[in-house]
């Protein structure tokens, strides 16, 4: 199989490049687009050689060289629960239109987007149809599916619409979603042994965290508190990694001492639930608030990388079927 050639906008830190890492599909980055300057710092230094294009408004497809696949997770703001959910009467909500304007120009062979459930609703069902629409003009065979994280190996409720579309026909029988694994890595399994003493609150804290919450933070083993919906989750999973500001999502420990024990998720916890395994990140000196911002905002490379397998292997196949029977 020839090296796949990709341009990634909506870049974040490189999410397809990681998942395509880790997958068996050959392939090479031939830019990017990523508008904010440290997430693109971060993109670059774990990405040597790559040229950011910037603004995906801004950019001429002219001046991006071919490529086969063009993978996007444009702004989820606008269609999730958590952000204020305004579909494209909030301008991020419209950015679609520049991935259908590069996508006209180029014809890239394979599309894969990614946006949060919402985006399936009724509320915000028009802009997916309006997607679907779109892309089958250019001559794609689009599918799309809802997928979760919790369903590939990685403790996290994550649950993401895909789009994948496709330069031609697909076969009769393709499914994007591969097969579901069951869980055999739980939240705790993830978590840091010594976590830092900094992430922790104090009992002040935690006093007041009861109150607003009414959740006594009792547990016998590590657990997530999920305080967007008020409760402790018994489920060995972490609710959807959110951005630092939502400030809804904790780790709690067993008492010490009868002292409860309730932290922030560490840097590497956010990483190991975005699905990064053995990469080495460079984390480029970046705070805090801004890693666990990114992540929030990325793709799971883990799911990326079954995807993109799945996606070849049916592709492989279906070319070399075809070929049995024309012969």
């Amino acid at each position: 199989m020839k090296k796949i050639k990709l341009f990634e906008a909506f870049a974040g830190y490189g999410g397809a490049s990681f998942g395509l890492k880790r997958s068996k599909v050959p392939f090479e980055v031939i830019g990017f687009s990523e508008i904010d300057r440290l997430t693109s710092e971060f993109y670059q230094k774990n990405h040597p050689g790559i040229k950011n294009f910037g603004d995906i408004t801004k950019i001429k497809p002219k001046d991006i060289p071919d490529f086969d696949l063009f993978t996007g997770g444009f702004p989820c703001q606008p269609f999730s629960q958590v952000g204020m959910g305004l579909g494209e009467d909030d301008t991020r909500g419209t950015l679609f239109h520049d991935i259908i304007r590069i996508c006209k120009a180029k014809k890239p062979k394979h599309i894969l987007l990614e946006n949060v459930k919402g985006l399936k609703t009724s509320k915000h069902g028009r802009t997916l149809k309006t997607i679907v629409e779109k892309l089958t003009n250019l001559g794609y065979d689009v599918v799309t599916e809802l997928m979760n994280s919790k369903d590939y190996g990685i403790p996290q409720n994550r649950d993401r619409i895909w789009i994948y579309a496709y330069k031609g026909i697909l076969p009769l029988t393709f499914k994007l979603s591969p097969k579901k694994k069951k869980l055999t890595i739980f939240f705790k399994d993830l978590l840091d042994k010594n976590p830092d003493q900094s992430l922790f609150k104090n009992q002040k804290q935690i006093k007041r965290l009861k109150e607003l919450y009414d959740l006594d933070f009792i547990v016998k083993e590590p657990s997530c508190a999920d305080l967007y919906n008020k409760n402790i989750r018994k489920d060995g999973i972490s609710i959807t990694i959110l951005e630092p500001h939502h400030n809804k999502m904790r780790v709690v420990h067993p008492p010490i001492n009868k002292n409860l024990q309730v932290r922030k998720y560490s840097v590497t916890e956010h990483f190991k639930l975005m699905g990064f395994k053995n990469e080495k990140i460079d984390l480029c000196d970046q705070s805090y608030q801004q890693l666990c911002k990114m992540l929030a905002n990325g793709w799971d490379v883990n799911l990326v990388s079954l995807i993109f397998n799945n996606i070849f292997d049916q592709l492989k196949n279906y070319k070399s079927q075809s070929m049995q029977i024309a012969s």
